[in-house]
């Protein structure tokens, strides 16, 4: 199943890295944000199967908010990527049935891993 991704991430150079890795393992990115208003905005739009979130985003504004506005209004579940996932963070996403983690640093493999596990994840549901 190829799976449709919105990428969250405020770092332009890791958004179409983080793009390119997706889109060669088959799956269609259908936009990226880099604030939480523009996740929305993408996911009214165009309704994701997940999305991959960074938990520290542009301006001060937090990937976790954005991946709970995400999960509350479309059901749209997050794979957080962040250098920040101690077990205070990870517990804070808890609630919103996260499909998987990702530190940064991440490598290549890391990330398409971490993707297909989430495919599998929807695909059963």
């Amino acid at each position: 199943m190829a799976a449709t991704v919105l990428i969250v991430e405020d770092q332009v150079l890791i958004a179409w890295h983080l793009a390119d890795l997706v889109a060669g393992a088959g799956h269609r990115v259908l936009a990226m944000a880099r604030d939480p208003a523009g996740a929305m905005e993408a996911a009214a739009r165009e309704r994701p199967d997940f999305a991959l979130m960074d938990i520290r985003l542009h301006g001060g504004t937090s990937g976790l908010e954005a991946a709970r506005m995400l999960f509350e209004c479309w059901g749209v579940r997050s794979i957080f990527i962040s250098a920040n996932l101690d077990p205070a963070t990870r517990a804070q996403t808890e609630a919103l049935q996260p499909l998987g983690f990702v530190g940064k640093p991440f490598l290549p493999a890391d990330v398409l891993a971490a993707v297909e596990r989430a495919v599998k994840s929807i695909s059963v549901q």
